[in-house]
């Protein structure tokens, strides 16, 4: 509908209004037009008071109350031309004088109706104008970088009325999720129930529907990668506690990259605080039972969607493809996660409108009809919910007003035009303000440590101690002998990493620094310094110090190393040594913390034996029995090595042992009741000290800037393994060095200057690429705030097997005392935080192990990258295993020369089709398990075994090594060298006669039948099959009871295994009964994996419908929980 501000003529330039009175009657519209046409021209008297004049006159001669009045045309007309819904009041109240009271009040709740139906805010002329010309404008686009979503249907809790959940969902636990990291889009939409009756009915779908189908809520999180996602989930966990304040159940959706689309959107706001100026649906729909789930998206999104948004009347449409709800998520306390399959929705559409009018308008349009012709074969049922309201919180990956202070506050700053709430200072004094709200509902999670810490905080106080002055532990010292011994096993051995160091320190300062106090001490007794262990290290004429600063992540180990001044590193300390064992006063020992998953008698098996290995002979653990000799003490049993505790100590367990120098080291673990203690104290630390440790739980406390001291860097690391070959992880940091997200200003040899703009951070970035010393360096430029780097480092294996280890670290100082309370630097403080550096490294990890396939993770180097040719490859490979020759021969040029092992050659893809002819009647599936590819110009190798499954379900893996060259993407030549011979040449499996005299077969037909509609998962199909009391058992498990039970245990099992074949051994048909004995033959969905499952089956019928199911079958390579 086309709405212009003051049309000249009100009826003559007003194509809508003359074609409305034409549909009523042409010839009656044709007189009106003419005859009102001319009245409407007189030229003394404008249009908007001559509209103003004809509302009067209809309210003194019509009856406003049934249908069919032009009192809402009138009041429309009057619009266009001007009028504001004020003075149209105005004229009323005049009227009332007039007309009388009784004649005119009926017309302000008719008024009232027009508005909100229409929903005009603010209700004028102007605002309509803007609505209609807006839909000129298509704001879809701003959608596109939300690339998946997250979308869940919210219930509110019995107990609470829907005006304060409204208000809590909004103004408290909305700002606690905007504050979650890796959102793009956040959106609550606050919605009424389904009561019937806005939506016509389409023939075929079911209309029913529960009472409990009816929720009160949507949030809507969209994000641009699904590692983004990910990241949100992993931080959502302080949600779970908020949940049971407002909610009772809680179902959410993921959707897949590339299925949230928004097709049309002419809605100017993108970010709602409230009502959004269109009448809005957000509508469910469930997939028809005969309809695969390719069918039913491919008639949303080729038939459905392209029709609806092509429609005038709607203003906006969001489409949602929805993944299965994944029901292993745990329920929260009170509030439920599971869906049964039977209620699960597969899609969800939002779909807006002008108003009611356009909506009906839209239902009576052809786009409308085309769009739902063939609905039923694809739709079971439709269930719209009418939104009431709708809120942003995160925008754009920005967290907006509403995120920031509660959607209460930032519609009360928006109304006032308060710019000055929105200043620095402001923002940061604000610590939320929802204790009412907390109160009324008895949140107290949001009082909790994790709560508060999402939210801006106060001063913290500060008591007598002097710990807030410390940062906490920074490193353990020990002079060593042999430096280069202590080197080999402190950083080859235990893994450290070596931080600072130096050889050759002297001076006065130095000397006076260490050894002020001994040598005062030795000079008042007489005695020569050295003979109490003090070196001269003032000048260098006698000795000087070597150091060596080792990382183990929590803390450092110093190795002091005193020697002749003209000798070097290597030489022996020159001052003798101490005894080591820990019952002297002074004798320091060192505690390394071993993993929890670790056996700890391994692991001093394991670090005895690489000890002895590399000659560090000294290193050699102790036991815990009575021992005579060093042999006796090699001999005993690895269970004799650790001790262990009870009672506050329970879960601590170490061993001792010595280190190469002869020092004492201990390796413990610290486990249940020791490390709640030990945590405990710990967080007691932090809180009282400021300090951010979490070395005990894995996990850090969240800080706000307020408690960061400033008088330190930000500084934090994190290292780990990866399962890909090194080239594949260093093509992911060039692509995020070079990528397009990021403005790059300048190119240099060695990397870029760029410009990065992300949630709360920004800044300039000189990235520098070194492979010689395998870090990718990211340099601040003229930051304002800081100076410093984010180092990423690739340490490759060092031999066969080893797995290449990256580690990523922030190193930021602070250019002066107040940088880190600037609002600009939290964005660093957070980035910095332990959990979000580890977060970063296991992203990382995920991206490029997610890309790499499993043979590619054993390989020394990588080969393959996404768009190369060995990528083509695999897609082929792939399309092979579909069996779909046609898919197949897509890959191949024209003139492709084509050797299949002992085949003859075929050429092109026709010659490819016919050979594959005999293979495709003996083979009913295949699989390709990659060893090893190797890329080189147009040639790619590929190393690899090859699984056949024969139609009679015999199965062979045989080796296989493939040469393919390329013609530009496609195929010139393939060449497959293997043996394929035993697939054709061994002898096919038989089924075994019946061991007893069978029936006409009936019944074997029906399972014959039933095992193709299971083969097919055409789960309808498969359940007429049964009685509807079917009893099905599995093995020692407990029965599952009715056909629809049955179906759900086996869509359970198929989510990892694909049944291909079955062998069948031995049948027997005995009166109602059928007896199968078979192998079942599967491949595992997730590695590619041949599984052959013997089994015996028993059905009994009744009639032609099995009423009882048993299978009992050998699981021990299945590793599946039923």
């Amino acid at each position: 509908m086309k709405l212009e501000l003051a049309v000249k003529n009100a009826v003559l330039d007003d194509p809508e209004l003359q074609k409305n009175l034409k549909q009523i009657n042409p010839k009656f519209g044709d007189f009106v037009i003419r005859v009102a046409g001319e009245a409407w021209g007189l030229p003394l008297i404008d249009q908007k008071t001559k509209a103003l004049i004809t509302i009067a006159i209809d309210v003194v001669n019509q009856d406003h109350r049934g249908p069919g009045n032009p009192f809402a045309a009138h009041v429309n007309m009057a619009l266009k031309q001007g009028a504001t819904r004020d003075e149209i009041e105005e004229l009323l109240l005049f009227l009332c004088v007039y007309a009388g009271f009784n004649k005119v009040a009926p017309c302000f709740a008719a008024l009232n109706q027009i508005f909100d139906n229409v929903n005009y805010i603010p209700r004028t002329a102007a605002m309509v104008s803007a609505l209609e010309k807006s839909n000129q404008a298509d704001y879809s686009v701003r959608d596109r970088k939300g690339k998946v979503a997250f979308y869940v249907l919210l219930w509110k809790r019995e107990s609470i009325s829907l005006e304060l959940f409204d208000n809590y969902w909004k103004d408290v636990h909305g700002p606690v999720c905007a504050r979650l990291p890796g959102q793009y889009q956040y959106w609550q939409f606050h919605v009424a129930h389904n009561e019937g009756g806005l939506w016509p009915e389409i023939a075929g779908l079911d209309y029913r529907w529960d009472a409990e189908d009816n929720f009160d809520g949507i949030a809507e999180l969209t994000f641009e990668s699904e590692s983004d996602r990910n990241t949100w989930f992993k931080a959502s966990a302080i949600l779970m506690d908020d949940e049971h304040n407002l909610f009772r159940k809680a179902i959410g959706y993921n959707t897949n990259p590339g299925n949230s689309i928004t097709y049309v959107d002419h809605i100017p706001t993108g970010d709602p605080n409230g009502e959004v100026g269109a009448i809005k649906f957000h509508v469910l729909v469930k997939k028809a039972n005969g309809a695969s789930t390719q069918a039913f998206r491919r008639y949303l999104t080729e038939t459905f969607a392209p029709k609806v948004s092509s429609s005038d009347a709607v203003l906006k449409l969001r489409l949602h493809l929805f993944e299965e709800v994944d029901n292993s998520r745990p329920d929260a306390a009170g509030v439920s996660h599971y869906e049964p399959e039977a209620k699960q929705y597969h899609a969800a559409y939002e779909i807006a409108f002008a108003n009611h009018l356009e909506r009906e308008k839209f239902f009576a349009s052809s786009e409308y009809a085309a769009a739902t012709q063939d609905a039923a074969k694809y739709i079971k049922q439709i269930q719209p919910f009418p939104e009431r309201t709708a809120y942003t919180f995160v925008y754009n990956s920005q967290i907006t007003l509403a995120g920031q202070r509660s959607s209460k506050v930032a519609s009360l700053i928006q109304s006032v035009g308060a710019t000055n709430q929105l200043k620095e200072d402001i923002v940061s004094l604000m610590n939320g303000q929802v204790a009412s709200l907390n109160q009324n509902l008895g949140a107290t999670n949001q009082q909790k440590e994790d709560v508060v810490s999402l939210m801006p905080s106060q001063v913290n106080g500060k008591s007598s101690s002097l710990g807030h002055y410390l940062q906490g532990l920074q490193h353990v010292g020990i002079t060593v002998n042999d430096m280069s011994k202590a080197l080999e096993f402190y950083v080859d051995v235990l893994g450290g990493k070596p931080a600072i160091g130096g050889d050759g320190f002297v001076g006065e300062d130095l000397h006076n620094l260490l050894f002020q106090k001994e040598e005062l001490e030795a000079w008042k007794q007489g005695l020569n310094p050295k003979t109490v262990g003090v070196p001269n290290i003032r000048d260098g004429s006698q000795e000087a110090l070597d150091v060596r600063f080792i990382s183990f992540g929590n803390t450092c180990v110093e190795l002091i190393h005193f020697r002749d001044a003209k000798l070097n590193s290597q030489a022996p300390n020159c001052i003798g040594k101490i005894p080591s064992g820990i019952g002297y006063v002074n004798a320091p020992h060192l505690s390394f913390y071993v993993k929890d998953d670790v056996d700890i008698n391994d692991f001093a098996k394991m670090l005895e034996d690489e000890c002895q290995k590399r000659g560090l002979n000294n290193v050699v653990a102790n036991r815990i029995i009575h021992i005579d000799s060093e042999t006796a003490r090699k001999n005993a049993p690895l269970k004799y090595a650790k001790v262990e505790f009870a009672g506050d100590f329970d879960g601590w367990s170490l061993f001792y042992c010595k280190g190469p120098n002869g020092e004492q080291l201990e390796f413990n673990q610290v486990r249940r009741t020791a490390k709640e203690i030990f945590s405990k104290a710990q967080k007691e630390y932090n809180q009282a000290n400021s300090t951010n440790y979490w070395f005990y739980n894995n996990t850090a406390p969240t800080t706000s800037a307020s408690s960061v001291n400033t008088n330190h860097r930000i500084y934090g690391t994190y290292s780990s393994t990866i399962n890909a070959p090194v080239e594949k992880i260093w093509q992911v940091w060039t692509d995020q060095a070079f990528t397009d997200k990021f403005p790059i200003l300048e190119r240099y040899s060695d990397g870029v200057l760029r410009e990065v703009k992300m949630p709360g951070m920004e800044m300039k970035q000189r990235v520098a690429i070194d492979r010689q010393v395998g870090s990718l360096t990211i340099n601040l430029v003229d930051h304002p705030l800081f100076t410093g780097r984010f180092i990423n480092y690739l340490y490759p294996p060092q031999e066969p097997g080893a797995l290449p280890i990256v580690t990523f670290t922030i190193d930021l100082q602070p250019i002066n005392e107040s940088a880190l309370q600037h609002k600009d630097a939290q964005g660093f403080i957070e980035t910095a935080k332990p959990e979000n550096i580890r977060l970063a490294v296991e992203q990382l990890k995920q991206s490029v192990e997610n890309t790499t396939t499993k043979e590619d993770k054993t390989m020394t180097q990588s080969l393959t990258r996404p768009g190369t040719k060995s990528e083509i490859v695999k897609r082929m490979f792939e399309a092979g295993e579909s069996m779909n020759v046609e898919n197949f021969i897509k890959f191949y040029t024209e003139d492709a020369h084509y050797q299949f092992s002992n085949f003859p050659v075929a050429y092109g893809p026709q010659g490819i089709r016919e050979s594959s002819t005999d293979f495709l009647n003996t083979v009913a599936q295949c699989y390709h398990h990659i060893k090893n590819m190797w890329e080189q110009g147009d040639t790619v190798i590929c190393e690899m075994e090859v699984t056949y499954i024969r139609h009679d379900g015999k199965v062979f893996r045989l080796p296989c090594c493939d040469t393919i060259i390329f013609k530009g993407d496609k195929v010139q030549e393939l060449r497959i060298y293997m043996d394929i011979s035993p697939v054709f040449q061994t002898e096919k499996v038989q089924p075994q006669a019946a061991a007893a005299p069978a029936s006409n077969g009936s019944l074997l037909t029906i399972i014959g039948k039933m095992y193709e509609a299971l083969h097919a998962e055409d789960w309808d199909k498969f359940m007429s099959f049964f009685t509807p009391n079917l009893l099905y058992k599995v093995g020692a498990n407990d029965p599952v009871v009715g056909p629809e039970a049955c179906r759900d245990f086996l869509i359970n099992i198929y989510k990892v295994l694909k049944l291909t074949t079955h062998n069948a051994r031995g049948t027997w048909e005995i009166g109602n009964t059928v007896i199968l004995e078979m192998d079942a033959n599967y491949v595992n969905k997730v590695d590619k994996r041949f599984i052959q499952v013997p089994c015996t089956d028993i059905y009994r019928f009744d009639g032609d419908r099995i009423y009882e199911w048993r299978v009992y079958p050998d699981p021990s390579q299945l590793n599946l929980k039923f």
